[in-house]
């Protein structure tokens, strides 16, 4: 079954992404941080208000479905040379099923098509099999970084790929 990419811009979808972000951060981020910085990273920062702000600053949401079902979430924003990946979730059961190797080509197509000479992103340094599954795609880690959200510390490897 092939995915459908469902743009968010109703108020209707950015609150199933917020939802599923919630889930998803969760689920991805629990080792890493306790329960209340935790839930204050995803209603900061991936809240329906967070999102709709996102959107806002021409950031562009997407649900992922397969057979009508959301699956995942993916963001990406236009930069001056490059195509921002802000976001690529999808729930546990549908990783390893080439769904998120397809979305990532999809975005190298519109960057090239765009006339965007890479992709870049950021992954959360500990997490290492996502490192890995970049790294596997092109994808050269940068040094880490350490970024302040609020009084909460993000541990963050920049990677990119020329395209």
């Amino acid at each position: 079954m092939k995915p459908d990419y469902k743009l968010v811009a109703k108020a209707k979808y950015i609150h199933l992404t917020a939802d599923l972000a919630a889930a998803l951060w969760q689920e991805c981020y629990k080792k890493f941080y306790p329960p209340k910085q935790l839930d204050a990273l995803v209603q900061r920062l991936q809240s329906a208000d967070a999102i709709e702000e996102d959107i806002d600053g021409q950031a562009n949401y997407f649900v992922v479905q397969l057979g009508g079902k959301p699956v995942g979430y993916f963001a990406w924003k236009m930069e001056n040379t490059a195509l921002h990946l802000l976001h690529l979730y999808l729930l546990p059961e549908y990783r390893g099923k080439a769904l998120g190797r397809d979305i990532l080509a999809s975005c190298e197509r519109l960057a090239r098509s765009d006339g965007k000479g890479r992709v870049w992103l950021h992954v959360h340094t500990k997490a290492l099999p996502v490192i890995a599954f970049f790294k596997e795609r092109g994808y050269r880690p940068g040094a880490p970084e350490t970024v302040d959200d609020g009084g909460i510390r993000m541990d963050l490897t920049p990677m990119e790929k020329f395209l």
